[in-house]
């Protein structure tokens, strides 16, 4: 029989990519309550060893990465002069479990999500009210509830469960990461 439970929230992260990564990070040392949720087994995304595409945004002379990357970096030279990718998956990973807001759930696909109707912030009228994903390797369906979700999949995968339009705002971003905005 499939497990299902509950999981509640301030902020719920659908991908472990970087930037999702970040985002988590950054809410939970604010002391919000994370669900971090990655289909994948290790954190990353494309700078994960399964990709292995390092961090290398930051373009020409005295340019870098700062903020949480900056951090992650900086630990990753000290634990892995070598570049081992599997070495950096355990540094992301590390870098993740340590923020005790966060409850990190990998291998587990957002597959589904509800919305209800009304008077919302910033004149919207509607809102995610759940999200439901399927973690395989437990065989269990966690819904979801939040106050505040972010979509950092890489493929945008709340715009189309929801019924949203997404608009790619990478001109907007000052650092090296897509992030799509549900409307």
């Amino acid at each position: 029989m499939l497990i299902r439970k509950r999981i509640d929230v301030d902020f719920c992260v659908i991908g472990g990519g970087l930037a999702g990564m970040c985002a988590a990070i950054a809410a939970a040392r604010e002391g919000a309550k994370v669900a971090l949720v990655h289909e994948r087994p290790v954190l990353g995304g494309n700078a994960s060893s399964e990709i292995r595409m390092w961090v290398c945004g930051s373009d020409g002379e005295n340019n870098r990465e700062t903020g949480i990357i900056e951090e992650i970096a900086l630990e990753n030279y000290y634990r892995n002069p070598t570049k081992n990718y599997y070495i950096w998956d355990t540094v992301l990973y590390d870098f993740v479990i340590r923020e005790k807001n966060i409850e990190l759930l990998l291998n587990c696909t957002c597959m589904d999500a509800e919305t209800r109707s009304g008077e919302f912030a910033y004149g919207r009228d509607r809102e995610i009210s759940k999200v439901t994903c399927y973690q395989m390797t437990t065989q269990t369906f966690y819904d979801i509830y939040a106050k505040n979700y972010a979509d950092c999949s890489g493929d945008s995968i709340l715009a189309p469960l929801t019924g949203a339009s997404a608009k790619n705002t990478l001109h907007l971003i000052p650092f090296s990461c897509a992030l799509f905005i549900i409307s």
